[in-house]
Protein backbone atom coordinates (compact mmCIF):
# COMPACT_ATOMS: atom_id res chain seq x y z
CA UNK A 1 0.00 0.00 0.00
CA UNK A 2 1.05 3.49 -0.76
CA UNK A 3 0.60 6.37 1.86
CA UNK A 4 -1.35 9.10 -0.02
CA UNK A 5 0.39 12.16 -0.86
CA UNK A 6 -0.69 15.57 1.00
CA UNK A 7 -3.75 17.42 -0.20
CA UNK A 8 -3.92 20.97 -1.06
CA UNK A 9 -6.31 20.82 1.59
CA UNK A 10 -4.40 19.87 4.00
CA UNK A 11 -1.49 22.19 3.63
CA UNK A 12 -3.66 25.12 3.62
CA UNK A 13 -5.43 24.17 6.46
CA UNK A 14 -2.62 23.78 8.64
CA UNK A 15 -1.44 27.09 7.74
CA UNK A 16 -4.35 29.41 8.33
CA UNK A 17 -4.98 30.34 5.20
CA UNK A 18 -6.92 33.60 4.04
CA UNK A 19 -9.23 32.86 1.32
CA UNK A 20 -11.99 34.86 0.20
CA UNK A 21 -15.01 33.78 -2.13
CA UNK A 22 -15.97 36.71 -3.72
CA UNK A 23 -18.44 35.82 -6.52
CA UNK A 24 -19.49 33.56 -9.51
CA UNK A 25 -17.36 34.05 -13.01
CA UNK A 26 -19.94 33.33 -15.29
CA UNK A 27 -18.10 31.30 -18.70
CA UNK A 28 -18.86 30.59 -21.84
CA UNK A 29 -17.96 27.87 -24.00
CA UNK A 30 -15.46 28.41 -26.57
CA UNK A 31 -17.38 28.30 -30.19
CA UNK A 32 -20.92 28.72 -30.20
CA UNK A 33 -22.82 29.57 -27.27
CA UNK A 34 -25.90 27.06 -27.59
CA UNK A 35 -27.36 24.79 -30.10
CA UNK A 36 -25.12 21.95 -29.10
CA UNK A 37 -26.79 18.35 -30.12
CA UNK A 38 -25.76 14.83 -29.33
CA UNK A 39 -22.25 13.45 -29.75
CA UNK A 40 -21.48 17.31 -29.88
CA UNK A 41 -18.19 18.75 -27.84
CA UNK A 42 -18.36 21.56 -25.19
CA UNK A 43 -15.02 23.08 -24.55
CA UNK A 44 -14.43 25.92 -21.77
CA UNK A 45 -11.01 27.12 -20.75
CA UNK A 46 -11.39 30.11 -17.87
CA UNK A 47 -8.67 32.71 -18.44
CA UNK A 48 -6.34 32.30 -15.64
CA UNK A 49 -6.16 36.13 -15.27
CA UNK A 50 -9.40 36.59 -13.78
CA UNK A 51 -10.09 33.42 -13.04
CA UNK A 52 -6.80 32.33 -11.00
CA UNK A 53 -8.03 30.22 -8.41
CA UNK A 54 -12.04 29.04 -7.65
CA UNK A 55 -14.23 26.86 -5.67
CA UNK A 56 -14.48 23.11 -7.45
CA UNK A 57 -16.82 21.88 -5.54
CA UNK A 58 -19.70 24.52 -5.02
CA UNK A 59 -18.74 25.41 -9.40
CA UNK A 60 -21.23 23.81 -12.00
CA UNK A 61 -22.46 23.59 -15.13
CA UNK A 62 -25.58 25.71 -15.69
CA UNK A 63 -27.31 23.81 -18.78
CA UNK A 64 -30.85 24.61 -20.65
CA UNK A 65 -31.83 21.50 -22.10
CA UNK A 66 -34.65 21.48 -24.48
CA UNK A 67 -36.66 17.97 -25.49
CA UNK A 68 -36.41 18.04 -28.78
CA UNK A 69 -37.92 13.95 -29.44
CA UNK A 70 -40.39 13.55 -31.79
CA UNK A 71 -42.52 10.67 -32.93
CA UNK A 72 -42.34 8.97 -36.09
CA UNK A 73 -45.34 9.63 -37.96
CA UNK A 74 -47.69 6.59 -39.65
CA UNK A 75 -50.65 6.76 -41.44
CA UNK A 76 -53.05 8.96 -39.84
CA UNK A 77 -52.62 11.40 -42.14
CA UNK A 78 -52.31 14.17 -39.41
CA UNK A 79 -48.80 15.30 -37.32
CA UNK A 80 -48.72 14.89 -33.63
CA UNK A 81 -48.49 18.17 -32.17
CA UNK A 82 -47.48 16.99 -28.70
CA UNK A 83 -43.78 15.57 -27.42
CA UNK A 84 -43.03 12.47 -26.37
CA UNK A 85 -42.97 12.18 -22.64
CA UNK A 86 -39.47 12.04 -21.75
CA UNK A 87 -37.05 12.94 -19.15
CA UNK A 88 -33.37 11.95 -17.97
CA UNK A 89 -32.57 8.62 -16.27
CA UNK A 90 -33.75 9.39 -12.83
CA UNK A 91 -30.49 8.31 -11.37
CA UNK A 92 -28.02 10.15 -13.57
CA UNK A 93 -30.08 12.93 -14.17
CA UNK A 94 -28.92 16.05 -16.52
CA UNK A 95 -25.36 14.29 -16.16
CA UNK A 96 -27.12 11.76 -18.63
CA UNK A 97 -25.95 13.58 -21.63
CA UNK A 98 -21.93 13.80 -20.50
CA UNK A 99 -20.81 10.46 -22.00
CA UNK A 100 -16.68 11.64 -21.41
CA UNK A 101 -15.58 14.62 -19.67
CA UNK A 102 -11.76 15.07 -20.15
CA UNK A 103 -9.78 18.01 -18.11
CA UNK A 104 -6.48 19.24 -19.76
CA UNK A 105 -3.64 21.42 -19.19
CA UNK A 106 -3.77 24.56 -21.85
CA UNK A 107 -0.46 25.05 -21.35
CA UNK A 108 0.89 21.63 -22.84
CA UNK A 109 -2.22 19.95 -23.79
CA UNK A 110 -1.35 17.56 -20.61
CA UNK A 111 -3.97 14.86 -19.67
CA UNK A 112 -5.36 16.11 -16.01
CA UNK A 113 -8.30 13.49 -15.72
CA UNK A 114 -10.29 11.82 -18.60
CA UNK A 115 -13.48 10.24 -17.05
CA UNK A 116 -14.92 8.17 -19.38
CA UNK A 117 -18.75 6.34 -19.02
CA UNK A 118 -19.03 9.94 -17.24
CA UNK A 119 -22.84 9.70 -16.99
CA UNK A 120 -22.84 5.63 -15.36
CA UNK A 121 -20.36 6.35 -12.79
CA UNK A 122 -22.44 9.61 -11.90
CA UNK A 123 -25.69 7.49 -11.91
CA UNK A 124 -23.93 4.74 -9.76
CA UNK A 125 -22.97 7.49 -7.27
CA UNK A 126 -25.93 9.56 -7.23
CA UNK A 127 -28.03 5.72 -6.53
CA UNK A 128 -26.05 5.05 -3.42
CA UNK A 129 -25.00 8.08 -1.74
CA UNK A 130 -27.72 9.84 -1.61
CA UNK A 131 -30.68 9.62 0.99
CA UNK A 132 -33.43 9.41 -0.17
CA UNK A 133 -35.49 12.35 1.01
CA UNK A 134 -33.01 14.89 -0.94
CA UNK A 135 -34.66 13.35 -4.85
CA UNK A 136 -37.35 15.77 -4.80
CA UNK A 137 -35.05 18.48 -3.81
CA UNK A 138 -32.51 17.29 -6.69
CA UNK A 139 -34.86 16.53 -9.18
CA UNK A 140 -35.53 20.21 -9.43
CA UNK A 141 -31.75 21.21 -9.71
CA UNK A 142 -30.29 18.43 -11.18
CA UNK A 143 -32.60 16.35 -12.92
CA UNK A 144 -31.50 13.51 -10.20
CA UNK A 145 -34.93 12.40 -9.04
CA UNK A 146 -34.05 8.50 -7.63
CA UNK A 147 -31.83 6.13 -6.68
CA UNK A 148 -32.65 4.01 -9.80
CA UNK A 149 -34.17 4.36 -13.33
CA UNK A 150 -37.86 2.04 -12.69
CA UNK A 151 -40.94 3.57 -14.07
CA UNK A 152 -41.74 4.29 -10.26
CA UNK A 153 -38.78 6.82 -10.09
CA UNK A 154 -39.94 7.79 -13.51
CA UNK A 155 -43.84 8.47 -13.53
CA UNK A 156 -45.14 11.43 -15.48
CA UNK A 157 -46.88 13.38 -12.77
CA UNK A 158 -43.42 13.33 -10.41
CA UNK A 159 -43.12 16.93 -10.22
CA UNK A 160 -39.13 15.62 -9.58
CA UNK A 161 -38.88 14.64 -13.07
CA UNK A 162 -41.42 15.68 -15.14
CA UNK A 163 -39.62 18.69 -16.39
CA UNK A 164 -40.19 18.13 -20.44
CA UNK A 165 -43.87 17.31 -20.10
CA UNK A 166 -45.95 20.10 -18.73
CA UNK A 167 -49.35 18.62 -16.95
CA UNK A 168 -51.99 20.62 -18.71
CA UNK A 169 -55.04 21.64 -17.15
CA UNK A 170 -57.60 19.31 -15.77
CA UNK A 171 -61.25 19.71 -15.59
CA UNK A 172 -63.75 17.19 -14.93
CA UNK A 173 -60.94 14.49 -14.92
CA UNK A 174 -60.20 15.20 -17.96
CA UNK A 175 -56.79 16.54 -19.80
CA UNK A 176 -58.18 19.61 -22.05
CA UNK A 177 -54.36 20.76 -22.61
CA UNK A 178 -51.74 18.94 -23.80
CA UNK A 179 -47.83 18.97 -23.61
CA UNK A 180 -45.56 21.92 -25.77
CA UNK A 181 -42.26 21.17 -26.30
CA UNK A 182 -40.67 21.86 -23.18
CA UNK A 183 -36.96 23.07 -21.68
CA UNK A 184 -35.83 22.80 -18.47
CA UNK A 185 -32.68 24.42 -16.68
CA UNK A 186 -30.43 22.39 -14.70
CA UNK A 187 -27.38 23.10 -12.17
CA UNK A 188 -24.97 20.13 -12.52
CA UNK A 189 -21.93 20.14 -10.38
CA UNK A 190 -18.87 19.28 -12.51
CA UNK A 191 -18.13 15.84 -11.23
CA UNK A 192 -14.09 15.24 -11.99
CA UNK A 193 -12.01 14.82 -9.05
CA UNK A 194 -10.07 17.83 -9.11
CA UNK A 195 -13.56 19.59 -8.57
CA UNK A 196 -13.78 17.57 -5.59
CA UNK A 197 -16.52 15.24 -7.35
CA UNK A 198 -14.85 12.08 -5.02
CA UNK A 199 -14.90 13.48 -1.58
CA UNK A 200 -16.86 15.75 -0.03
CA UNK A 201 -13.85 18.69 0.14
CA UNK A 202 -13.64 22.07 -1.39
CA UNK A 203 -10.57 22.20 -3.06
CA UNK A 204 -9.16 25.13 -4.63
CA UNK A 205 -8.56 24.78 -8.00
CA UNK A 206 -5.19 26.62 -9.22
CA UNK A 207 -6.46 27.54 -12.49
CA UNK A 208 -3.44 30.28 -12.38
CA UNK A 209 -0.52 28.00 -11.74
CA UNK A 210 -2.31 25.16 -14.55
CA UNK A 211 -4.34 26.38 -17.05
CA UNK A 212 -7.44 24.44 -17.68
CA UNK A 213 -9.31 23.26 -20.20
CA UNK A 214 -12.43 21.10 -20.27
CA UNK A 215 -14.10 19.09 -22.64
CA UNK A 216 -17.48 17.68 -22.59
CA UNK A 217 -18.55 15.61 -24.81
CA UNK A 218 -22.32 15.00 -25.20
CA UNK A 219 -24.11 11.20 -25.21
CA UNK A 220 -26.18 9.85 -28.11
CA UNK A 221 -30.24 10.67 -27.34
CA UNK A 222 -31.07 6.79 -27.08
CA UNK A 223 -28.54 6.41 -24.03
CA UNK A 224 -29.61 9.73 -22.39
CA UNK A 225 -33.65 10.17 -22.94
CA UNK A 226 -36.04 7.72 -21.12
CA UNK A 227 -39.86 7.56 -21.53
CA UNK A 228 -41.83 8.68 -18.81
CA UNK A 229 -44.05 5.99 -17.40
CA UNK A 230 -48.01 6.08 -16.14
CA UNK A 231 -48.76 5.38 -12.27
CA UNK A 232 -51.63 2.89 -12.53
CA UNK A 233 -54.27 1.67 -9.63
CA UNK A 234 -54.88 -1.87 -9.73
CA UNK A 235 -56.24 -4.34 -7.33
CA UNK A 236 -54.58 -7.53 -7.22
CA UNK A 237 -54.60 -11.02 -5.35
CA UNK A 238 -51.50 -11.34 -3.10
CA UNK A 239 -51.92 -14.82 -0.24
CA UNK A 240 -55.80 -15.08 -1.22
CA UNK A 241 -56.07 -10.87 0.33
CA UNK A 242 -57.06 -8.15 -2.61
CA UNK A 243 -54.97 -5.82 -2.17
CA UNK A 244 -54.59 -2.14 -4.06
CA UNK A 245 -51.26 -0.91 -5.35
CA UNK A 246 -49.77 1.30 -7.72
CA UNK A 247 -48.52 0.16 -11.23
CA UNK A 248 -46.02 1.32 -13.52
CA UNK A 249 -45.85 1.31 -17.07
CA UNK A 250 -44.11 2.39 -20.05
CA UNK A 251 -46.45 3.96 -22.81
CA UNK A 252 -44.34 2.09 -25.17
CA UNK A 253 -45.83 -1.10 -23.55
CA UNK A 254 -48.59 -2.70 -24.56
CA UNK A 255 -51.94 -1.60 -23.03
CA UNK A 256 -54.92 -3.87 -23.44
CA UNK A 257 -58.08 -1.95 -24.48
CA UNK A 258 -61.45 -2.59 -26.37
CA UNK A 259 -61.90 -0.48 -29.49
CA UNK A 260 -64.62 1.27 -30.71
CA UNK A 261 -64.02 3.39 -34.09
CA UNK A 262 -62.39 6.44 -32.67
CA UNK A 263 -61.72 5.67 -29.09
CA UNK A 264 -59.95 3.18 -26.99
CA UNK A 265 -60.79 2.04 -23.36
CA UNK A 266 -58.27 0.75 -21.17
CA UNK A 267 -60.22 -1.44 -18.44
CA UNK A 268 -60.20 -1.75 -14.56
CA UNK A 269 -56.90 -4.28 -15.54
CA UNK A 270 -54.96 -1.77 -17.00
CA UNK A 271 -56.06 1.03 -14.08
CA UNK A 272 -59.08 1.14 -11.97
CA UNK A 273 -59.98 4.87 -11.71
CA UNK A 274 -62.29 4.84 -8.73
CA UNK A 275 -59.01 3.44 -5.87
CA UNK A 276 -57.74 5.24 -3.96
CA UNK A 277 -54.05 4.58 -2.42
CA UNK A 278 -53.66 5.80 1.30
CA UNK A 279 -56.42 8.51 0.65
CA UNK A 280 -54.89 9.79 -2.80
CA UNK A 281 -57.11 8.96 -5.32
CA UNK A 282 -56.26 8.23 -9.13
CA UNK A 283 -55.98 11.35 -11.14
CA UNK A 284 -55.74 11.24 -15.00
CA UNK A 285 -52.54 13.68 -15.05
CA UNK A 286 -51.24 10.34 -14.16
CA UNK A 287 -51.30 9.00 -17.07
CA UNK A 288 -48.64 9.62 -19.82
CA UNK A 289 -50.82 9.73 -22.56
CA UNK A 290 -51.67 13.55 -23.87
CA UNK A 291 -53.51 15.42 -26.28
CA UNK A 292 -51.36 15.49 -29.58
CA UNK A 293 -49.24 12.59 -29.47
CA UNK A 294 -49.16 9.84 -31.58
CA UNK A 295 -50.07 6.01 -30.45
CA UNK A 296 -50.15 3.07 -32.67
CA UNK A 297 -53.40 -0.13 -32.72
CA UNK A 298 -51.42 -2.84 -34.57
CA UNK A 299 -49.82 -0.95 -37.49
CA UNK A 300 -52.22 1.77 -37.38
CA UNK A 301 -51.47 5.35 -36.27
CA UNK A 302 -53.57 7.91 -34.98
CA UNK A 303 -53.40 11.26 -33.05
CA UNK A 304 -54.94 11.21 -29.50
CA UNK A 305 -57.36 14.02 -29.19
CA UNK A 306 -58.58 13.69 -25.68
CA UNK A 307 -57.93 11.18 -22.77
CA UNK A 308 -60.49 10.95 -19.88
CA UNK A 309 -60.47 9.17 -17.08
CA UNK A 310 -63.64 7.48 -15.19
CA UNK A 311 -65.31 6.24 -18.75
CA UNK A 312 -66.58 3.56 -20.41
CA UNK A 313 -68.41 0.52 -19.29
CA UNK A 314 -69.17 0.40 -15.94
CA UNK A 315 -66.72 3.50 -15.92
CA UNK A 316 -63.64 3.33 -13.54
CA UNK A 317 -61.82 3.53 -17.06
CA UNK A 318 -59.96 5.22 -19.00
CA UNK A 319 -60.79 6.39 -22.41
CA UNK A 320 -58.44 7.86 -25.34
CA UNK A 321 -59.83 9.52 -28.21
CA UNK A 322 -57.87 10.07 -31.24
CA UNK A 323 -58.39 11.97 -34.69
CA UNK A 324 -59.17 9.22 -37.25
CA UNK A 325 -61.36 5.86 -36.24
CA UNK A 326 -59.28 2.71 -36.25
CA UNK A 327 -62.22 1.04 -38.22
CA UNK A 328 -65.76 -0.02 -37.29
CA UNK A 329 -66.35 -2.20 -34.72
CA UNK A 330 -65.74 -3.70 -31.18
CA UNK A 331 -62.70 -5.67 -30.10
CA UNK A 332 -60.24 -6.31 -28.03
CA UNK A 333 -57.09 -4.58 -28.85
CA UNK A 334 -53.49 -3.35 -27.63
CA UNK A 335 -53.05 -0.18 -27.50
CA UNK A 336 -48.94 1.64 -27.60
CA UNK A 337 -47.27 5.03 -28.33
CA UNK A 338 -46.12 5.35 -31.73
CA UNK A 339 -42.12 5.11 -32.33
CA UNK A 340 -39.70 8.00 -30.79
CA UNK A 341 -37.11 9.35 -32.48
CA UNK A 342 -35.31 10.36 -29.40
CA UNK A 343 -33.24 13.96 -29.27
CA UNK A 344 -32.07 16.84 -27.42
CA UNK A 345 -30.59 20.31 -27.56
CA UNK A 346 -28.51 22.08 -24.94
CA UNK A 347 -29.75 26.11 -25.93
CA UNK A 348 -27.03 27.36 -23.59
CA UNK A 349 -24.13 26.02 -21.61
CA UNK A 350 -22.78 28.26 -18.85
CA UNK A 351 -19.45 27.64 -16.28
CA UNK A 352 -20.08 28.97 -13.08
CA UNK A 353 -17.28 29.15 -10.95
CA UNK A 354 -16.98 30.04 -7.55
CA UNK A 355 -14.21 32.55 -7.76
CA UNK A 356 -11.94 32.28 -4.34
CA UNK A 357 -9.16 35.07 -3.76
CA UNK A 358 -6.16 33.89 -1.39
CA UNK A 359 -4.27 36.67 0.10
CA UNK A 360 -0.46 37.07 -0.71
CA UNK A 361 1.13 34.59 1.80
CA UNK A 362 -1.56 32.03 0.91
CA UNK A 363 -1.08 32.70 -2.90
CA UNK A 364 2.88 31.40 -2.24
CA UNK A 365 1.70 28.56 -0.26
CA UNK A 366 -0.62 27.67 -3.04
CA UNK A 367 2.53 27.78 -5.50
CA UNK A 368 4.61 26.13 -2.95
CA UNK A 369 2.31 22.98 -2.81
CA UNK A 370 1.68 23.14 -6.88
CA UNK A 371 5.60 22.72 -7.63
CA UNK A 372 5.89 20.09 -5.22
CA UNK A 373 2.31 18.20 -6.47
CA UNK A 374 -1.03 18.10 -5.23
CA UNK A 375 -3.15 15.07 -4.70
CA UNK A 376 -7.05 14.09 -5.84
CA UNK A 377 -8.91 10.79 -6.14
CA UNK A 378 -9.82 9.93 -10.19
CA UNK A 379 -11.17 7.13 -12.04
CA UNK A 380 -9.80 5.37 -15.02
CA UNK A 381 -12.11 3.26 -17.35
CA UNK A 382 -10.94 0.06 -18.76
CA UNK A 383 -13.06 -1.92 -20.74
CA UNK A 384 -13.09 -5.72 -21.64
CA UNK A 385 -15.24 -8.61 -22.51
CA UNK A 386 -16.81 -12.07 -22.26
CA UNK A 387 -18.45 -14.56 -24.84
CA UNK A 388 -21.88 -15.24 -24.53
CA UNK A 389 -22.53 -18.94 -22.95
CA UNK A 390 -19.38 -19.04 -21.08
CA UNK A 391 -19.93 -20.32 -17.97
CA UNK A 392 -16.43 -19.50 -15.98
CA UNK A 393 -14.95 -15.98 -16.97
CA UNK A 394 -11.46 -14.97 -15.81
CA UNK A 395 -10.90 -10.67 -16.96
CA UNK A 396 -7.28 -9.71 -16.29
CA UNK A 397 -7.19 -5.97 -15.35
CA UNK A 398 -4.25 -3.57 -16.98
CA UNK A 399 -1.83 -3.09 -14.83
CA UNK A 400 -1.08 0.94 -15.27
CA UNK A 401 -2.10 2.22 -12.01
CA UNK A 402 0.88 2.66 -9.01
CA UNK A 403 -2.18 3.99 -6.31
CA UNK A 404 -5.57 2.57 -7.12
CA UNK A 405 -8.00 2.42 -3.94
CA UNK A 406 -10.95 0.93 -5.28
CA UNK A 407 -12.27 -0.48 -8.50
CA UNK A 408 -15.99 -1.10 -9.70
CA UNK A 409 -17.03 -3.50 -12.78
CA UNK A 410 -20.14 -2.73 -14.64
CA UNK A 411 -21.62 -5.86 -16.37
CA UNK A 412 -23.25 -4.46 -19.87
CA UNK A 413 -25.32 -6.74 -22.19
CA UNK A 414 -23.48 -6.64 -25.10
CA UNK A 415 -26.46 -6.56 -27.98
CA UNK A 416 -28.40 -4.06 -25.35
CA UNK A 417 -26.11 -0.87 -25.20
CA UNK A 418 -28.66 1.29 -26.72
CA UNK A 419 -31.93 -0.11 -25.85
CA UNK A 420 -34.89 2.28 -26.14
CA UNK A 421 -36.02 1.25 -22.76
CA UNK A 422 -35.69 1.09 -19.01
CA UNK A 423 -33.99 -2.27 -19.27
CA UNK A 424 -31.18 -0.44 -21.19
CA UNK A 425 -28.22 -1.62 -19.65
CA UNK A 426 -25.57 1.02 -20.30
CA UNK A 427 -28.02 3.12 -18.68
CA UNK A 428 -29.53 1.05 -15.62
CA UNK A 429 -27.25 -2.26 -14.98
CA UNK A 430 -29.12 -4.93 -13.36
CA UNK A 431 -28.67 -8.71 -12.84
CA UNK A 432 -29.99 -10.95 -16.14
CA UNK A 433 -33.11 -11.76 -14.02
CA UNK A 434 -34.07 -8.39 -13.85
CA UNK A 435 -32.99 -7.27 -17.10
CA UNK A 436 -33.83 -10.42 -19.48
CA UNK A 437 -37.42 -11.87 -18.57
CA UNK A 438 -36.87 -15.61 -17.98
CA UNK A 439 -33.21 -15.73 -17.44
CA UNK A 440 -32.61 -17.58 -14.69
CA UNK A 441 -28.71 -16.48 -14.52
CA UNK A 442 -27.22 -16.70 -11.23
CA UNK A 443 -23.89 -14.70 -10.94
CA UNK A 444 -20.98 -15.01 -8.10
CA UNK A 445 -17.31 -13.31 -8.19
CA UNK A 446 -14.39 -13.16 -6.84
CA UNK A 447 -10.97 -10.75 -7.34
CA UNK A 448 -7.54 -12.45 -7.19
CA UNK A 449 -4.49 -9.64 -6.85
CA UNK A 450 -0.96 -10.86 -6.20
CA UNK A 451 -2.25 -14.35 -6.14
CA UNK A 452 -4.52 -13.66 -3.04
CA UNK A 453 -8.78 -14.34 -3.78
CA UNK A 454 -10.90 -10.96 -2.24
CA UNK A 455 -12.57 -11.65 -0.55
CA UNK A 456 -11.85 -15.66 0.84
CA UNK A 457 -15.06 -17.05 -0.63
CA UNK A 458 -16.76 -15.97 -3.59
CA UNK A 459 -19.78 -13.82 -3.43
CA UNK A 460 -23.12 -14.49 -4.50
CA UNK A 461 -25.11 -11.77 -5.47
CA UNK A 462 -28.16 -14.27 -4.95
CA UNK A 463 -29.45 -13.08 -2.08
CA UNK A 464 -31.24 -16.23 -0.98
CA UNK A 465 -27.77 -17.87 -1.58
CA UNK A 466 -26.59 -15.75 1.04
CA UNK A 467 -29.69 -15.93 3.66
CA UNK A 468 -30.33 -12.23 3.79
CA UNK A 469 -33.39 -10.60 2.33
CA UNK A 470 -30.51 -7.20 1.68
CA UNK A 471 -27.66 -9.40 0.36
CA UNK A 472 -25.82 -8.07 2.87
CA UNK A 473 -22.63 -10.01 2.33
CA UNK A 474 -22.66 -8.12 -1.64
CA UNK A 475 -23.61 -4.81 -0.14
CA UNK A 476 -20.83 -4.57 2.31
CA UNK A 477 -18.38 -5.18 -0.39
CA UNK A 478 -20.36 -2.55 -2.44
CA UNK A 479 -20.00 -0.10 1.13
CA UNK A 480 -16.20 -0.54 0.97
CA UNK A 481 -15.31 0.19 -2.55
CA UNK A 482 -17.36 3.50 -2.80
CA UNK A 483 -16.44 4.82 0.85
CA UNK A 484 -13.17 6.09 -1.07
CA UNK A 485 -15.19 8.22 -3.11
CA UNK A 486 -18.28 9.16 -1.13
CA UNK A 487 -20.33 7.42 2.28
CA UNK A 488 -23.09 5.27 1.45
CA UNK A 489 -26.45 5.98 2.50
CA UNK A 490 -30.19 3.99 2.56
CA UNK A 491 -29.75 0.85 1.33
CA UNK A 492 -32.75 -0.35 2.38
CA UNK A 493 -34.86 3.11 1.08
CA UNK A 494 -35.39 1.38 -1.98
CA UNK A 495 -37.62 -2.23 -1.93
CA UNK A 496 -34.44 -4.24 -2.94
CA UNK A 497 -35.87 -7.42 -2.73
CA UNK A 498 -37.89 -9.02 -5.63
CA UNK A 499 -38.89 -12.35 -3.88
CA UNK A 500 -40.71 -13.59 -6.87
CA UNK A 501 -37.72 -14.07 -8.88
CA UNK A 502 -35.09 -14.83 -5.73
CA UNK A 503 -32.92 -11.56 -6.58
CA UNK A 504 -32.77 -8.18 -4.69
CA UNK A 505 -30.34 -5.59 -6.49
CA UNK A 506 -32.89 -3.07 -7.88
CA UNK A 507 -29.80 -0.24 -7.89
CA UNK A 508 -27.20 -0.35 -10.13
CA UNK A 509 -25.67 -3.35 -10.64
CA UNK A 510 -21.60 -3.83 -10.72
CA UNK A 511 -18.64 -6.02 -8.65
CA UNK A 512 -16.77 -3.95 -6.39
CA UNK A 513 -13.52 -4.26 -4.80
CA UNK A 514 -11.38 -2.20 -2.10
CA UNK A 515 -7.99 -2.66 -2.12
CA UNK A 516 -6.85 -0.41 0.58
CA UNK A 517 -8.38 1.41 4.05
CA UNK A 518 -9.03 4.76 3.31
CA UNK A 519 -6.18 7.35 3.15
CA UNK A 520 -4.54 4.88 1.17
CA UNK A 521 -3.86 2.94 -2.13
CA UNK A 522 -2.51 0.15 -3.56
CA UNK A 523 0.00 -0.35 -6.16
CA UNK A 524 -1.35 -2.32 -9.54
CA UNK A 525 2.23 -2.74 -11.01
CA UNK A 526 3.14 -6.48 -11.23
CA UNK A 527 -0.33 -7.32 -9.26
CA UNK A 528 -2.12 -9.77 -11.76
CA UNK A 529 -5.24 -7.99 -10.43
CA UNK A 530 -8.34 -10.64 -11.87
CA UNK A 531 -12.03 -10.95 -12.41
CA UNK A 532 -13.46 -14.19 -11.82
CA UNK A 533 -17.01 -14.78 -12.66
CA UNK A 534 -19.18 -17.61 -12.14
CA UNK A 535 -22.31 -18.30 -14.44
CA UNK A 536 -24.68 -20.40 -12.55
CA UNK A 537 -27.91 -21.47 -15.23
CA UNK A 538 -27.74 -24.84 -16.81
CA UNK A 539 -29.08 -22.72 -20.45
CA UNK A 540 -26.28 -21.57 -22.00
CA UNK A 541 -28.33 -19.19 -23.86
CA UNK A 542 -29.10 -17.49 -20.71
CA UNK A 543 -25.07 -16.90 -20.15
CA UNK A 544 -25.25 -13.41 -22.09
CA UNK A 545 -22.59 -11.80 -23.62
CA UNK A 546 -21.05 -8.53 -21.61
CA UNK A 547 -19.17 -5.63 -21.98
CA UNK A 548 -17.67 -4.62 -18.68
CA UNK A 549 -17.17 -1.23 -17.97
CA UNK A 550 -13.74 -1.55 -15.29
CA UNK A 551 -13.79 2.01 -12.88
CA UNK A 552 -10.05 2.19 -11.07
CA UNK A 553 -11.14 4.82 -8.55
CA UNK A 554 -7.25 6.11 -8.08
CA UNK A 555 -5.17 9.05 -6.81
CA UNK A 556 -3.61 11.68 -9.25
CA UNK A 557 -0.73 13.86 -8.76
CA UNK A 558 -0.65 17.58 -10.46
CA UNK A 559 2.23 19.30 -10.38
CA UNK A 560 3.17 22.87 -11.65
CA UNK A 561 6.89 22.50 -13.87
CA UNK A 562 8.46 25.07 -16.12
CA UNK A 563 7.69 22.56 -18.83
CA UNK A 564 3.95 23.13 -17.51
CA UNK A 565 1.73 21.16 -16.04
CA UNK A 566 2.59 17.22 -14.84
CA UNK A 567 0.47 14.37 -13.98
CA UNK A 568 1.37 11.41 -12.27
CA UNK A 569 -0.58 8.41 -11.60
Amino acid sequence: MNNQPASMDAQLEGSNPKLQTVKYVNLLPNGKQGDYTAQNRIDYMPDPTTVPYFDGKQSYLNLQITNTSTFQQGNSGNPATADPPMCFPAHMGANAIINRCLLRAKDNGQVIEDIEAYNMLNGIKNAYTNDSDVFKTLGRITGVAGRTCDPANQAVDNQAINYFIPNGSVTANAIVGGNTKASAQFCVPIETGLMSAFANQHHVVPNLDVPLHFQFFLEKDNVALQVLSSEFYQTVNVDGVAVVHKNYQSPLSEHAGVKAAADITLGVGVCDTSLTIDGEAWDVRKCAFRIGQAVMVGADTRIITAVEGNTGAGSNQIKITVDVAFGAGDGAVQLKMAPITRGYKVDKAEMKLLLTIPDQPTMRMIRSQMARGISFASSQLYKLSTAPQLKNSVLDIPEALTRVMSMLAVPVQQDNLESLDLANSYVYCRPDPLLVAGNDNQVSYQWQVQNTLIPNLEVDTNSATNNANDNSIYFNQVVMALRHMLTVKALSDNPLARKTEDIDIELPYFFPISLSPVGQSFNLINSAPQLRINNSSATPANILAKLYFIFAVHTRILKSTEMGAEISF
